[in-house]
């Protein structure tokens, strides 16, 4: 199943070794990159002095600009064909040297681009990660109906594509291993879209799923009712004569089945929504589980089982029946070591759950058994931040996990693991402390994972760094930008970065300062430079700058720092007023908008270097068979499509 090269590079790479030597040395030698990833922010775009635009582009690129519409711009980044260009670019530069006219100097109406923007428009996709999709063959079995309830036709396409190919993935590792797939661990389930469809036909497998919301977990329950894959509790009515009154009883009624003794459903004690119940041996033992968290009376902060086993009749047909289990286990992941959150549903009857002096749960492993006698695959759909981390950790740290198979997002809420970047290179942006305090977290679980990025050298230090805004630009997806909504991006950042210039010259926040060192905090900063988030807001708030601003304020003067000022300072300005600041900054909002694509569109090798760590992890690690990269799905669809697979030897 492994495809033929282990990340999915462009023809250019003979091997991931060469590509990703030359990928850090781009990354880290590269002072337009570097500042276009994480050395410039968005807000400081119309307050900083010198021109944030002018300081961060070279002139050749900026006259280039000027004479084109923002829409070739992006064509020219994203979609024209640049070798050929390059090409005659630099044959007509010849032939100007040697006194020759230039017939064909003109690009889209304008004049051509500089060979410098071509080389880099060239490297940022000769680095970037491949993301065509190839649909399987044959094609994938539709979700049914009653199982896809809920899902959205981007949710629907992503677990359509990556139900089969985590069934495909864990009957390839069965083969090859000689030992079978009891369970798939799903980290951060959510509403569980994708185990309910892997517990369901034509997968039927048995689905432990790991969610730390309670509220996703009575979500996913509720979706498990509607899509007939549980039953709903019945209740009896029991009516006094005398009173003529009525009282509505809940009856526990069993929803496992006797049939299906793979996992056991376990429960903490919510008295305020019941319990499903167990069946073992006929017995409903319900109560004793009940009866055992009663005791130990365990808080909010311990493990939560709920169980919901297949019911005996879910549909007429008897195709449609689900032979597969779902085992949620309420619990935030803070690494990757799995084993007694497995072993409680693989094997509960070797587990006791005791109470120590001083009131911790500990579960106790009655039997003498190791927890390597269960094999399980660990995967995940869109984790957010560093729980793919410890997806991709948990092959090499638990004897039960046999496979992993991980699709991240969400790289803004990625830790940092070495500290600040250490670039020796202009400072472009202002002190913003969310930069400091991320940069200087130093959290083992955080980015990069492998080795080979930690140590890598280079001229302004040692390891690759990523700071939070260029993590936060990895997950633009500038590829399904069409005029229309890459308009409406540029318009929400021109209104704020515009709402800011308001902001320092109302006197609500100085005016920022660039100081030598942006991750050294002075003692006291101020408010200068602080980015107070304004959040979403509503389609309307943008149908004109003085709706923006409105909407903006009514937010932000609820602020606990700064709401008293904002209220005094911003609610007096008149409409007048602010279509004067859109009159007077109105042409800069080309200009950001040209800085926003270009960030967004270099951000693409900075989610590559993220995926690449992953994979680089893996390797590592002499345990680890086989790694790889590839998409799974359709990048217009869902541009997070790449999945990190790694298979245990």
């Amino acid at each position: 199943m492994m495809p033929k090269t282990p990340l999915p590079l462009s023809e250019e790479w003979k091997d991931p070794d060469s590509y990703i030597d030359s990928l850090l040395s781009f990354a880290t030698s590269s002072e337009l990159f570097r500042n276009l990833c994480g050395g410039v922010h968005i807000l400081d775009f119309l307050t900083r002095e010198p021109d944030l635009y002018t300081s961060l582009l070279p002139e050749d690129w900026r006259a280039f600009f000027d004479k084109h519409d923002i829409q070739d711009i992006l064509f020219l980044l994203l979609r024209e064909d640049i070798k050929p260009l390059r090409d005659r670019v630099s044959a007509l530069k010849d032939q100007a040297t040697n006194g020759a006219t230039q017939d064909e100097n003109k690009w889209r109406g304008g004049p051509l681009p500089p060979i410098s923007l071509l080389d880099y428009i060239l490297d940022i996709r000769r680095f970037s990660l491949r993301r065509e999709f190839t649909p399987p063959s044959p094609k994938n079995a539709e979700i049914s109906r009653h199982i896809a309830v809920g899902m959205n036709p981007k949710k629907h396409h992503e677990v359509q594509n990556f139900s089969r190919y985590v069934a495909d993935l864990s009957t390839n590792v069965e083969r090859t291993r000689g030992k079978p797939i009891s369970h798939i661990v799903d980290f951060g389930s959510g509403q569980n879209y994708l185990g309910r469809t892997l517990a369901s036909p034509p997968y039927n497998k048995h689905i432990i799923a790991i969610e730390r919301k309670h509220d996703y977990v009575s979500g996913a329950k509720d979706l498990d009712i509607q899509a007939k894959f549980a039953e709903r509790k019945k209740k009896i009515v029991i009516r006094n004569k005398k009173s003529k009154k009525e009282k509505q009883v809940p009856q526990e009624k069993p929803s496992g089945c006797p049939d299906c003794r793979q996992d056991e459903s376990y429960m903490k004690e919510d008295l305020g929504e019941g319990g499903s119940s167990d069946m073992v041996n006929g017995q409903d033992e319900s109560v004793t589980v009940i009866n055992v968290f009663r005791e130990l009376d365990l808080g909010a902060d311990d493990f939560s089982w709920i169980g919901n086993k297949v019911p005996k009749k879910v549909a007429d047909d008897e195709e449609l029946k689900p032979k597969g289990t779902i085992s949620y286990i309420e619990h935030e992941i803070q690494d990757g070591y799995l084993e007694p959150i497995i072993k409680h549903v693989v094997r509960p009857e070797a587990i006791d759950l005791e109470k120590t002096e001083d009131g911790t749960v500990v579960a106790i492993d009655t039997d003498d058994r190791k927890a390597s006698d269960a094999s399980v695959m660990v995967v995940s759909l869109h984790s957010c931040g560093n729980l793919v981390h410890h997806g991709v950790r948990s092959l090499v740290l638990n004897p039960s996990v046999a496979a992993v198979a991980m699709i991240g997002c969400c790289y803004n809420l990625v830790t940092e693991r070495l500290g600040p970047a250490t670039w020796k290179l202009p400072v472009l942006r202002s002190l913003h402390p969310r930069l400091s305090q991320t940069a200087t977290a130093y959290d083992p679980h955080g980015f990069p994972m492998s080795k080979r990025l930690e140590e890598y050298p280079h001229e302004s230090g040692t390891g690759i760094k990523f700071n939070i805004t260029a993590r936060t630009m990895a997950v633009q997806a500038p590829y399904n930008w069409g005029a229309d909504d890459s308009e409406r991006f540029f318009i929400r950042h021109f209104y704020r970065a515009l709402l800011q210039r308001i902001l320092v010259d109302r006197g609500v926040v100085p005016k920022p300062t660039i100081p030598a060192n942006i991750y050294e905090m002075p003692e006291s900063s101020g408010s200068g430079g602080t980015a107070l988030i304004v959040g979403s807001l509503r389609k309307a708030a943008f149908a004109s700058f003085p709706a923006y601003v409105r909407a903006a304020v009514a937010k932000l003067v609820r602020d606990p720092t700064y709401g008293a000022k904002i209220e005094e300072k911003m609610t007096s300005l008149s409409d007048e007023e602010l279509e004067r600041y859109l009159k007077d900054y109105s042409p800069a909002k080309k200009n950001l908008s040209i800085a926003w694509s270009l960030m967004a569109f270099s951000a693409c090798v900075v989610e590559a270097i993220i995926v690449v760590d992953r994979w680089q992890f893996l390797r590592e690690h002499d345990v680890v068979k086989e790694c790889w990269v590839e998409p799974v799905f359709d990048y217009s669809e869902s541009p997070r499509n790449l999945v990190v697979v790694g298979i245990k030897q």
